[in-house]
């Protein structure tokens, strides 16, 4: 009954004050107006963060009034909130907010909030400053689309919350269970389209309220360092992913860090085909998955658990590279004796060449990772999640051979010659060979160093196994990112029935799906194999027969018939042709990958 009340209390007293608040913001005028650089477009009132905090005080306060939490938790967290506020009301340059942020970190520590595994100060105390300063940041950057970090918020401390009562800290458990209800409360009115924004006030509270929480919580639990140092961060990955990203990418575009924008994780997930709700939810299955992962490391042994965290990184990796292809910035014309040229006219081999380059070390070191995981995933499945002593010792010896070996057989072999957009049977196929040539070398290399002693023939025929279905597997998920996730037909355009559900139909269709341009809107096939009848072709069903199309005509309201036949006789091409005119349907003929 006590938990259900920290948690009924402050969500009941957030939803009914977020609507005061909101009136009192838009009475005094204290709104957020559209800019170029901000993605809202209309005024919104600002403040969220104040129902937020009055909350999760009101809260703390009236069921929690005996904790033995440090005093710094309220300290920190109001001294935050008042800086938020200024912000909101006034306007801080990044600087001042830095230092303000910096100065209300430093008063958290005064009053015993502090990372207590590391007991020299002098270490202890920056690394809080900076844990507590970049989550507080990583929360107001990912303030930038509705719900988004209110969203994300009340599922990483929903984590926190659990990951603490399995710890057996009841405090951080209770304080939790206050913040999401507090946050939960207001989420309602941000969800999009968005009534009110929380502000700084409102986002900075929230980040800076979990660093302490996370602090005090699993960061006290000594007895396991990969909890001490991995389950507040993977708790917290997508903001301090969206904080990395938009830092990286800034950096080589040369964009200011502190200036607002439409380059964040979410915006370009939007610039990628998905709604803004859609966008939205997929970062809170992403926060939900890690969060999931936080909690499985608590059961699992360390390594297990490695492998697992490391998996998800690699993941997240090539998910940052496939948004890093989407901006919103696009280098455009520029001007040389008042002529318009195009930026790098006379570098473009040397910038492809600077592309490739960077490229195929981010595949490198992604595969080098991928090799690590397989080896040691080979020795986990082998001896049952039990690895001795002896066993680490094989591995740290051998490792590097590996290595080495199956790098090098990488590029004999042709991999890093691929894209990995167009992954196929044939990458597939390499992928396999250079497995298959590095984990030759290996063994025959291990043969002959240390003659095969205590290494198991098992190891070596999983690792293959395993590193060829991680290698596909993070090149295939690279692909449907960019093919199905991220792409959908448009709701508006020209009704099209394609003519041949075969390999031409289907390609045409894929470069529909990835081609907005074409402004095309799939409503079927048609086809006259009567085994394709009521079958679908990537979601788009075969509706009848070429006899069908003057009734789907009308039926459907189609605007165009695209006929992709290239492999029928002409006869079958007119016969179509004659019935698209008498229905008084357009038409157009592809042959294999060109327009007739």
């Amino acid at each position: 009954m006590k938990y259900f009340m920290l948690f009924i209390v402050p969500f009941l007293l957030s939803l009914a004050l977020t609507p005061l608040v909101k009136f009192i913001a838009t009475k005094v005028g204290i709104v957020a107006k559209p800019k170029e650089d901000r993605w809202h477009n209309k005024v919104v009132p600002l403040l969220g963060g104040v129902s937020i905090y009055v909350s999760f005080l009101v809260g703390y306060l009236l069921f929690l009034p005996k904790a033995s939490m440090p005093l710094g938790l309220i300290v920190g967290v109001t001294s935050i909130f008042i800086l938020g506020l200024i912000d909101d009301i006034k306007g801080l340059s990044p600087q001042n907010k830095i230092i303000g942020q910096i100065i209300c970190a430093s008063l958290a520590i005064m009053f015993g909030v502090i990372i207590k595994i590391i007991e020299i100060p002098v270490v202890a105390i920056p690394l809080t400053i900076l844990w507590m300063v970049g989550i507080a940041n990583a929360f107001n950057l990912l303030d930038n689309m509705d719900g988004l970090s209110s969203g994300v918020a009340v599922i990483a401390t929903t984590t926190l919350f659990v990951c603490s009562l399995l710890l057996k800290n009841y405090e951080v458990a209770a304080a939790s269970l206050v913040l999401i209800g507090a946050t939960l409360g207001f989420l309602p009115y941000n969800f999009y389209p968005a009534k009110i924004f929380m502000g700084d006030c409102g986002a900075m509270f929230i980040g800076f309220t979990l660093a302490c929480l996370t602090v005090e919580g699993t960061w006290k639990q000594a007895s396991n360092l990969f909890i001490v140092l991995f389950t507040p961060v993977l708790a917290l990955a997508v903001p301090i992913f969206d904080t990395v990203f938009v830092t990286i990418t800034r950096k080589i575009d040369g964009v200011s860090i502190a200036k607002g924008g439409k380059d964040h994780t979410s915006h370009r997930l939007v610039f990628l085909g998905l709604p803004e709700r859609k966008a939205v939810i997929i970062l809170y299955v992403i926060s939900a998955a890690f969060g999931l992962a936080a909690l499985a490391s608590l059961y699992l042994k360390i390594y297990i658990s490695a492998v697992m965290i490391a998996l998800l990184l690699i993941s997240f990796f090539a998910f940052g590279i496939f948004l890093s292809q989407s901006s919103s910035f696009k280098r455009g014309p520029v001007k040389v004796k008042d002529e318009e040229v195009p930026y790098y006219k006379d570098e473009t081999a040397l910038v492809d060449a600077l592309i490739q380059y960077k490229r195929v070390i981010l595949e490198i070191l992604c595969d080098l990772c991928l090799i690590c995981i397989a080896y040691l995933s080979s020795y986990i499945i082998r001896y049952e999640g039990v690895i001795d002593s002896y066993n680490f010792g094989l591995i740290a010896k051998s490792l590097p051979i590996i290595i080495a070996l199956k790098l090098g057989a990488f590029f004999v072999t042709g991999i890093y010659g691929n894209f990995w957009r167009y992954f196929g049977l044939s990458e597939l196929l390499d992928i396999a060979k250079g497995i298959f040539v590095g984990s030759i070398a290996s063994v025959s290399v291990l043969l002959v160093v240390f003659r095969f002693k205590g290494f198991s023939r098992m190891i070596f025929l999983l690792d293959a196994m395993i590193l060829l279905i991680l290698m596909a597997g993070v090149r295939i998920a690279f692909r449907l990112f960019r093919e199905h996730l991220f792409v959908s037909f448009e709701t508006r355009g020209r009704k099209i029935l394609i003519a041949g559900a075969g390999d031409t139909g289907d390609a045409f269709l894929r470069e529909i799906r990835k081609n907005k341009g074409l402004n095309y809107r799939p409503v079927g096939f048609i086809d006259d194999d009567f085994a394709k009848l009521g079958r679908r072709i990537q979601g788009v069903k075969v509706l009848g027969t070429r006899t069908d199309i003057p009734g789907l005509v009308k039926e459907k309201e189609i605007d165009e018939i695209i006929i992709a036949m290239p492999s029928v006789d002409r006869k079958t091409i007119e016969n179509i042709a004659a019935i698209c005119r008498e229905s008084g349907v357009a038409y157009r003929e592809i042959s294999g990958i060109f327009w007739k």
